[in-house]
């Protein structure tokens, strides 16, 4: 048996998020875009895919050797931007400035997950709050505008002080998360 999982930090929407997020939907809402539900939001440390079910155990432990590792830290959601390029659009985001220790969280967890069987991704990690996946987009104008008018803007700050290991099941309505293990961080400090 397999299950589809990832590992990421939760985003709780603050009030300025949320609005910024609703303006967005607004804005575009003429167009295809698959939206992501607040309350699933979260960016992405790692993404497994397919896993057998038999590493869980292993990456339960490299999780939770990396986590207990770092202590809390803050995280800066800033401007809005897009995947691909602006004339061909495929993710919507939120970016963020990529603090020292989620850079280090990444490259831990990529060396603690190798002995599993996953191979560290060969891009360059950049680490974003999706809002939507673009199917067909017509109005790259008010796309254009929008991300103007975040340009530089700070969206949030959080405290991240967990990192969670999830399984993704995707349904006609959309993927469901659901947290296989939590581990706070610095608990080994």
């Amino acid at each position: 048996m397999t299950k589809r999982t990832f590992i990421a930090v939760d985003i709780l929407p603050s009030s300025q998020l949320k609005e910024a997020y609703e303006l967005i939907r607004y804005r575009m809402r003429l167009e295809k875009i698959n939206w992501v539900e607040t309350g699933n939001m979260h960016i992405t440390l790692s993404f497994l895919g397919d896993t057998d079910e038999s590493l869980i155990p292993g990456i339960v432990q490299a999780i939770r050797n990396t986590a207990g590792q770092f202590p809390p830290f803050e995280l800066v959601l800033k401007s809005f931007g897009v995947f691909k390029n602006l004339h061909d659009p495929r993710v919507l985001w939120f970016g963020c400035e990529v603090p020292e220790t989620l850079t280090l969280i990444k490259k831990m967890l990529d060396e603690h997950l190798l002995p599993q069987g996953f191979e560290p991704e060969n891009r360059h990690f950049a680490p974003h709050l999706t809002l939507g996946r673009v199917k067909d987009i017509r109005q790259l104008n008010q796309l254009g505008q929008l991300i103007t008018l975040y340009k530089d803007a700070v969206i949030q700050k959080q405290q991240i002080n967990k990192i969670v290991f999830y399984e993704s099941r995707l349904t006609p309505q959309g993927a469901v998360y659901t947290p296989i293990e939590t581990f706070q961080l610095g608990d080994g400090i």
